[in-house]
């Protein structure tokens, strides 16, 4: 199984691990290495703890539109009742899945609440906005009959709001990478806040069902979050600079600049074989950590894929898209270099899978004391700090006897952990420079 960040940079979730075999781990009636799932649990448990890392946005964020945030997904929780039976939506299908946006809404309000940072709890307030709404939409239109195309006046709110935004927001800023990053979240929201809905069409459901009028409400509470947001984040940005510089054209020369750099640097790959990019001659790491690694940092450089993050019209992603970039070119090349040098990573022993973590975490750690530039470091380190964290709970649910093999996809997280951690400070580096230099 290949896993992987897509194209713009999204880490995917990892796979569930394979299933166990039962009996005694040392003796079930095959050649392959079995490591004993306790100790493997025990090995997580005894480690040092994943470093819990959130992205930072140098600005800041005010409380008060936290509160708004926070109040407004309590006000769409508290219209769809805590309780729901056959008396309330006979059909079990859709009380069963009103019932779920509702608790994950609550859910995700529990989780907002304690976000290490103000930029963490805004993105899962309005995640949990949009679950309440599409929950409280879904009621209503149960309970007081309301209709897709009641909802057209609210989006058309939405698209007057992206609008009003983009007439007056300018890529002005002070320090350039710190206004690039702030941008970047802005250039997020404005793009997730089109609120281009279909009113009368159907989508998931068909016209009728109340889970479409809740889908659509979903929509454009999603989107009016993020207009809202954006608008915030802009005006908190605006607000704190004294002399603001407009650095659109900076951006944009960097933009250039760093993707001249990436596409010289990317051809040396033409002749990684596309399909098995783990393939190294001289070296067997078929079916190893290695290989799944190789393949995983491989996949967001590969030539052959057009570069869609570099676009102009979206100056200040297109930088943290250099940024990711660079940390999946510098990994992949490193990481192909120890597999030459005759490293498979092969998983033998609990202890083997101890010390690929071991050296995710100390380069997660030495990437973080990086002091060139803490926030967009962080753009990077936060997601894989994730990825860390998702792989040791796949191992703290191990049970029975665990075959080698069925560590390959974790042992190799491990290894694209670090490989990325220790591509990442570099790679600021070389956004910094680019955009400071003029």
């Amino acid at each position: 199984m290949t896993r992987g960040w897509t194209r713009r940079g999204t880490l995917a979730l990892l796979g569930a691990l394979a299933g166990c075999s039962g009996g005694n781990p040392l003796s079930a009636g095959s050649d392959e290495v079995q490591l004993d799932a306790a100790t493997l649990r025990g090995m997580v448990d005894d480690a040092s703890p994943a470093p819990a890392l959130s992205r930072r946005l140098p600005v800041r964020i005010a409380d008060d539109h936290l509160a708004a945030s926070e109040a407004r997904a309590r006000t769409l929780l508290d219209a769809v009742p805590a309780t729901l039976g056959p008396a309330e939506i006979p059909n079990g299908a859709i009380r069963e899945r009103v019932r779920h946006a509702r608790d994950r809404a609550a859910e995700g309000l529990a989780t907002a609440t304690e976000a290490p940072t103000p930029f963490a709890r805004l993105a899962a307030f309005a995640d949990a906005r949009a679950e309440a709404r599409f929950a409280a939409g879904a009621w209503r239109a149960i309970d007081a009959g309301l209709t897709r195309e009641a909802l057209a006046d609210a989006a058309e709110a939405v698209r007057a709001d992206r609008r009003a935004l983009r007439e007056r927001w300018r890529y002005v800023g002070a320090d350039p990478v710190d206004a690039t990053l702030v941008h970047a979240a802005i250039e997020t929201r404005v793009a997730a806040g089109r609120s281009d809905i279909a009113i009368g069409e159907p989508h998931r459901y068909r016209p009728g069902n109340p889970l479409g009028v809740g889908e659509i409400a979903e929509e454009i509470e999603r989107a009016r979050a993020a207009v809202e947001d954006a608008a915030h984040l802009y005006d908190r940005l605006t607000a704190s600079i004294d002399d603001p510089v407009d650095l659109r054209r900076r951006m944009g020369n960097a933009r250039r600049r760093l993707h001249d750099a990436f596409e010289d640097e990317q051809a040396a790959l033409s002749s990684v074989d596309r399909e098995e990019p783990w393939r190294v001659e001289g070296v067997d790491v078929e079916d190893t950590p290695a290989a799944e690694a190789l393949e995983e940092l491989f996949r967001p450089v590969d030539p052959a894929d057009d570069d869609d993050g570099w676009a102009d019209t979206t100056p200040a992603e297109a930088l943290t898209w250099a940024h990711a970039s660079f940390v999946s070119l510098d990994a992949f090349g490193s990481l192909r270099e120890r597999v030459r040098e005759g490293e498979t990573f092969a998983v033998e022993s609990v202890e083997d899978v101890a010390a690929m973590r071991t050296a995710a975490v100390e380069a997660l750690r030495a990437a973080e004391a990086s002091p060139v530039h803490p926030a967009l470091t962080r753009h990077s380190t936060a997601d894989l700090a994730d990825q860390l964290a998702w792989t040791d709970e796949e191992l703290r649910d191990v049970s029975d006897g665990v075959r080698a093999s069925w560590l390959r996809n974790d042992a190799a997280t491990y290894l694209t952990v670090a490989a990325r951690a220790r591509a990442t400070p570099p790679s600021t580096e070389r956004v910094v420079e680019a955009l400071r230099s003029g």
